[in-house]
């Protein structure tokens, strides 16, 4: 059945924006577009303003105003200016155009001119991984040839490198190529290389094992150890493991999200991975455990986590929690198949088994459908085949 374009306009509860749909045949989804009020108007002004402008933009989408196909453009304009901006600098500061076709100074650049766009863990991510390179490339006296004289034999090379001395496996090897590959398209695209070298190499096979859900026993003897000497990590392991909200996202959460009385937790949009804000419920098991440590008797204003070893101002930095849950597995013998991020798998795993259906749990995990739920549950070993392994027929 064809999908309708858009819809109509609407003007926001609060009455400060009017948004509308409009589908992307790309994403095979609908985006959500705001057009913003300005704040000078008082509230009976703004909502003539607003009317006002659902009546404009009632008439744009109508007349074939195309929010997905504007944005796309802008993005490529952005992308170009700022890569040809980029350049341009480079030729300026070394007196010669010549200069900024050299390997380390390309790379160097295209990359600064993407990270504005990353989130920062991605941004951090990718960084180490240009940064691997234009040293390996230093190191081999390649960093000052022209890019266009960069062979796939030197790339090969590169790899080969990254897997012996650096100890990587497949997959990291193979987010190394498609990162370069990613560079080296944007070269070929504003004339700096002739071919990409990368695209001439294939993948390898990855053999892709994820974090593991704790076991029952486990479960059981960390439990008791953090109860011991870390109470405050603690909390954080109930957070994840009833609510699957991200170490990322629990960093920023304030006491202010917390909804004791209707049981839910906000995940503001300003610090979720996917841009929304979404309620989760709290179980009882967590309901009653925030009731204990008083958590709605502090400020709202306070982060839950902070560098004061309860709710504060001072939020705790971006890897504090990871690193104290990894010393406290090591210190109980765990290997590192085992994660912070392990929690989120193993309340997953728990609340299939305990017999959640997999529409609610697509919901507190905040997946976007089904689907999306059903990867992950099979990445973590859930394949719901019990109905299948006790009630097939005998033949």
């Amino acid at each position: 059945m064809e999908k309708k374009l858009f819809s109509l306009p609407k003007i926001s509860k609060c009455g400060t924006f009017i948004s509308f749909n409009y589908w992307n045949a790309e994403k095979w989804k609908y985006e959500r577009f705001k057009k913003h009020l300005s704040t000078k108007f008082s509230p009976e002004e703004r909502h003539k303003e607003a009317l006002k402008m659902l009546l404009f933009w009632t008439n744009e989408l109508k007349n074939g105003y195309n929010p997905i196909e504007i944005k796309r453009k802008n993005a490529e304009n952005t992308e170009l200016n700022t890569v040809e901006n980029s350049i341009r600098k480079v030729c300026s500061t070394e007196n010669t155009a010549l200069d900024a076709h050299v390997l380390k100074l390309c790379v160097q650049n295209i990359w600064d001119s993407r990270t504005e766009f990353l989130r920062r863990k991605t941004r951090l991510t990718y960084s180490s991984k240009v940064t691997c390179f234009l040293e390996w490339a230093q190191m081999k006296g390649f960093d000052k040839m022209l890019a266009n004289d960069f062979t796939v034999e030197q790339a090969e090379r590169f790899l080969a490198y990254l897997q012996a001395k650096r100890g990587v496996g497949n997959t990291t090897r193979n987010c190394y190529m498609l990162l370069m590959r990613s560079l080296w398209d944007t070269m070929k695209k504003h004339s700096i290389v002739e071919s990409n070298v990368w695209e001439k190499i294939d993948k390898v096979r990855e053999e892709r094992m994820g974090m593991l859900p704790f076991k029952s026993a486990q479960k059981q003897r960390i439990k008791a150890y953090l109860l011991e000497h870390d109470p405050e990590l603690w909390l954080f392991v109930q957070f994840e493991y009833y609510c699957f909200i991200r170490p990322g996202e629990l960093r920023c959460l304030t006491i202010n999200a917390i909804d004791l009385d209707e049981g839910t937790i906000l995940v503001d949009a300003h610090t979720s991975k996917n841009k929304k804000s979404e309620y989760v419920i709290i179980p009882p098991p967590l309901w009653e455990y925030l009731k204990k440590i008083q958590i709605n008797y502090y400020n709202p204003n306070y982060y839950i986590f902070s560098k004061s070893g309860q709710p504060g101002e001072e939020q705790y930095g971006y890897n504090t929690m990871y690193e104290r849950h990894r010393r406290v597995l090591r210190t109980l013998g765990y290997n590192n198949r085992y994660s912070l991020y392990s929690w989120k798998h193993t309340g997953a795993c728990d609340a299939i088994r305990a017999g959640v259906k997999i529409k609610e749990l697509q919901i507190q995990l905040r997946h976007a459908d089904l689907q999306t739920t059903d990867i992950y549950l099979r990445s973590i070993g859930i394949k719901d085949l019990d109905d299948l392994r006790e009630k097939f027929p005998e033949l």
